[in-house]
């Protein structure tokens, strides 16, 4: 995988000719690409508007909250709005800081890519040390599964809230950012994350 961030490399020598703060911030971005990222906890999470985030069965859903769901399921035109923040640990191995000054992502789940998009934040790990980097995240399954039949659609939702018979796999994929003097620079490579989320019956 470092034959993908020789970019980063080149950058890192060429620093040496540059100010402290923007050396700095290229060492820092390119520990950020060698940082381990492991699945944390997925919080806030809602599926057409009703909270999901404590619900650990379609039978503990009250009556209100279920009719909703069905109502939303029923009818291919709408919206069905799946939101939620993706927590991941970043794990830093090196002796040096890491740092994040935003990054590009993919989101798939179950083989289906859901959403892409930039998360403009910014995120210190310390060497040798974790942090939690979370990502709120929000899509229409309706629209992104528009060819799929209304029952792929509610079985992904479930099985994804972990309320469905199944699981669902999730792959996130990232692309962490440089800032050098007021210009962006990508990662050569995305880095990707893959978890499982399991049936919580």
């Amino acid at each position: 995988m470092k034959k993908y961030f020789s970019k980063f490399v080149v950058l890192l020598v060429f620093a040496n000719f540059l100010s402290c703060d923007v050396a700095q911030q290229v060492a820092g971005t390119y520990n950020m690409t060698q940082c381990k990222y492991d699945y944390q906890s997925i919080s806030n999470l809602s599926l057409a508007g009703i909270n999901l985030q404590n619900v650990n069965s379609i039978s503990s859903l009250n009556p209100l909250a279920l009719a909703n769901l069905m109502a939303a399921f029923s009818s291919s035109k709408g919206t069905l709005p799946l939101q939620f923040t993706l927590n991941l640990d970043v794990t830093n191995p090196s002796v040096q800081t890491a740092l994040l000054n935003g990054l590009s992502y993919i989101l798939e789940i179950d083989g289906i890519e859901m959403t892409t998009g930039f998360l403009d934040s910014k995120l210190q790990v310390p060497g040798g040390q974790k942090a939690q980097l979370p990502i709120n995240l929000a899509f229409d399954l309706k629209q992104v599964m528009s060819g799929a039949s209304l029952t792929a659609v509610k079985n992904l939702a479930f099985n994804f809230a972990g309320i469905g018979d199944a699981s669902s796999k999730v792959t996130m994929r990232l692309q962490p950012t440089l800032s050098v003097s007021g210009k962006s620079y990508k990662s050569p490579a995305y880095i990707p994350v893959s978890f499982t989320l399991n049936n919580k019956k």
